[in-house]
Formats: C-alpha cells, sequence, structure tokens
C-alpha cells in the first residue's frame, strides 16, 4: 500500500472520494481528495487474510485516520461493482443467450442466477458495512466493474497524467467475470472534459479467466489464486501436443472478431460451478458431453497442460487484439488476466505497440482506485497521480 504526502491535495472545499472495492475476494479502499489520489489500501494487508475478501472495515478506516478524516466527512463512496444495471451489458448477455439453444440455454441461466447471488451478497455486505461507518446509503455510487479496471489504468498510467501520447490511449481488462463481463475495450479521449468510451466488451459467458481457474485446479491449485503457478509451471512443459486441444475451447468469431466458447465445456449447466470448485463434470452427476476439458488433458504431463493453456492465451489475446484494431501505440492492461506477465509481455512486442502500462494491481484489489476516479469525474476534477513513497 501507500500513503501519499498530505501537500499534494489541496485542502479546503475539495469533495472527499472514498473508493472501495468488496467483492467475492481482494477487497480494499482508497481515498481521493480534490482529485487527488492520497492513500491506498488492501485488506490482506491489514488482516493478513491472503486476497481478504471481506467488507473492508480495516482498509477505510487506516485511509481516513492517515488523513485525519471522519466518515462524515466522505462526499461520496465509490464502489468498483454495479451489479449488472448497465443498459448495454443487459443486452449484450440477452443476445449472447439468443445465440445459443437447448440445454445451453439452461446452463447460461443457471451462471447468470450463480452470479446474481454472489452479486447481491456483495450488496448487501456493503450496505451493511457502510452503515456500521454511518455513512447513509444515499453516498453510495457504483460503478461498472470493468469500468473501474480500465479508468484506474488510464487515469493513472503516464499516457494520460501527461499529454504527449498523440493517438488516444485505449485499455484492455481480462478477468473472470465482474457485472456479467469478462472483458472490455476502452478508450480515453482526450479534451477539455475527457472521457472513457467502451469499443468492445467479452461476456463472463467466454471468460478466458474462468478457463484459467478451471484448468488452476485441474492441476491441483487453488482457482483465482494460484494461476501464477500455472504459469510458472508452463516454462517447464510443451504446448505441442495440448495446445490442440485448448484450441477446442474458445475460438474468435469470424463475423465480431470477438472469442466464443465454441464446445459445450462452457455450455453445460455444471460450467460455472465447474469453474470454482474444480470438480470434473462426471463429480457434479452431470453426464460428459463429446468434449471434456477434464478428459482430454488427463494423460499430459501438469507441465505440459500448463504450457498449452499457456502458449493458446497468448495467441487469444493477441489476436484478438490485432484482428479487432485494437493494437495502439499506447496500451494499458488491467484486470486478473494480466497478472500473467508472458502475456503482458506478448501484448507489448506487437507490431504497433510503443508503451504498455499494466495497472499494479490489476486485480479486483484496484477497483477501488477506478471507481474513486470515475467518482471524482463527476464532480469535474482533474485527476492528478500520486506522489510519495510505495511500499511494496
Amino acid at each position: 500500500f501507500f500513503l501519499c504526502d498530505q501537500r499534494t491535495a489541496s485542502q479546503n472545499q475539495m469533495a472527499v472520494v472514498l473508493g472501495i472495492s468488496s467483492g467475492p475476494h481482494d477487497s480494499g479502499a482508497c481515498l481521493l481528495r480534490g482529485g487527488a489520489l492520497l492513500c491506498a489500501v488492501n485488506e490482506e494487508r491489514m488482516t493478513r487474510k491472503k486476497m481478504d475478501g471481506r467488507f473492508p472495515i480495516a482498509s477505510i478506516t487506516f485511509c481516513l485516520e492517515s488523513e485525519g478524516l471522519r466518515a462524515e466527512d466522505v462526499d461520496v463512496v465509490a464502489h468498483g461493482w454495479a451489479f449488472g444495471t448497465d443498459g448495454a451489458t443487459v443486452a449484450q448477455v440477452a443476445s449472447r443467450v439468443a445465440e445459443v439453444e437447448g440445454l445451453a440455454v439452461v446452463s447460461l441461466m443457471e451462471q447468470l442466477a450463480a452470479c446474481n447471488e454472489v452479486d447481491a451478497d456483495v450488496s448487501r455486505r456493503v450496505k451493511k458495512g457502510l452503515s456500521a461507518l454511518g455513512i447513509p446509503p444515499a453516498k453510495l455510487r457504483s460503478f461498472d466493474h470493468h469500468l473501474c479496471h480500465a479508468a484506474a489504468a488510464l487515469y493513472f498510467s503516464p499516457f494520460c497524467l501527461s499529454d504527449a501520447p498523440s493517438s488516444p490511449p485505449i485499455c484492455v481488462t481480462l478477468d473472470g467475470r465482474g457485472d456479467f463481463m469478462s472483458g472490455k475495450v476502452v478508450e480515453f479521449t482526450r479534451g477539455e472534459d475527457p472521457e472513457l468510451r467502451v469499443l468492445d466488451a467479452t461476456t463472463m459467458f467466454d471468460s478466458l479467466g474462468f478457463l484459467w481457474a478451471f484448468v488452476t485446479a485441474l492441476l491441483g491449485f487453488k482457482p483465482f489464486r494460484h494461476e501464477g503457478k500455472v504459469l510458472g509451471l508452463s516454462a517447464s512443459g510443451s504446448a505441442e501436443q495440448t495446445l490442440p486441444i485448448f484450441r477446442k475451447t474458445m475460438c474468435l468469431s469470424e463475423v465480431e472478431g470477438r472469442w466464443r466458447v465454441r464446445t459445450s465445456w462452457g455450455q453445460r449447466g455444471q460450467s460455472f460451478q465447474l469453474y470454482l470448485t474444480g470438480l470434473e463434470a462426471r463429480n457434479q452427476g452431470v453426464t460428459p458431453d463429446s468434449f471434456d476439458l477434464g478428459q482430454e488433458l488427463k494423460t499430459f504431463a501438469r507441465q505440459d497442460v500448463a504450457a498449452g493453456l499457456q502458449a493458446f492465451s497468448e495467441w487469444l489475446v493477441t489476436e484478438y487484439l490485432t484482428r479487432n484494431g485494437f493494437v495502439r501505440e499506447h496500451l494499458c492492461l488491467a484486470g486478473g488476466v494480466f497478472a500473467n506477465v508472458r502475456i503482458n509481455m506478448r501484448v507489448r512486442s506487437l507490431p504497433g505497440v510503443r508503451q504498455a502500462f499494466v495497472y499494479p494491481n490489476m486485480g479486483d484489489g484496484g477497483l477501488c482506485v477506478g471507481a474513486a476516479a470515475l467518482a471524482a469525474r463527476e464532480f469535474d476534477l482533474r485527476i492528478t497521480a500520486p506522489r510519495g513513497i510505495v511500499f511494496l
């Protein structure tokens, strides 16, 4: 976490924005005043519980106390999760469901129901936590999950904090899911009133992050935590025989250029819970379909499975960016998938990319900063860079 010099913030009559991230995992808080980022910390640093996803009471307390503020001094609380209320999101999810038929429709609806249940619990925890602090619900503003990822990366990138770039920088976000999406491409437009414009989005049904979680569990690690171990394991393996298997899981749409889950692996009733628990279909009492990823991979060494997943992911991300014209001179990357340094390196080496900036907390722990920045922009505040010491 870091604590910035108080001299960087304006003193009086400046909007105080408390940003929070409080999702299923990796919660935290930050504080902006007058558009200046003063303080940010993740709950795990306070509680010593890895990727603590509880309401970030300790983080909020730390941020307020470090600036000599009280809960009543907060003008707005910005949360990095909108719970899928955006009209464009609803329309795209409905369109994706309409593309499939039969049992696949049931599967997607079950995934939506499961996500709604998790999100409703998060919403209740946030409101209860704020109430305990004495912050009224009227001060709460919720922002789109992936827009928060993008805002954190773009607003605090060297490309947007200066007037140097000649072309508009864009941010690519990729993760498991958030507000029913697993990724977005967002462009930063310059001018007197800079704004973020969504160029493309990928639904949670076609999540590369969930594929990583599934394989992480399949290899005996903890999903949504140990994907880095799978990345490390891939260095000692060969993708020669396993890459063709992973190519069966997803493809790029010839018409739209978006990637799609191409097999029943991601379109059956077991799929969402399968990702979360790492259980194979037969362990959930579901009759395996013609393609069972776990079965196809079980005869291969773990390092070869990891190598195949890594090679496939690098190809999928770079091909998606290239085919859709999302390769720009200045690229920002955010979301849990971009904790993968090999994918980042491949993106950075694409012809046409001059500089790439990966937001330091690319996972959900960084959502609080993005949400706070979006709220500050509603006050017409200019976002300014933090200064001070960074503790790693």
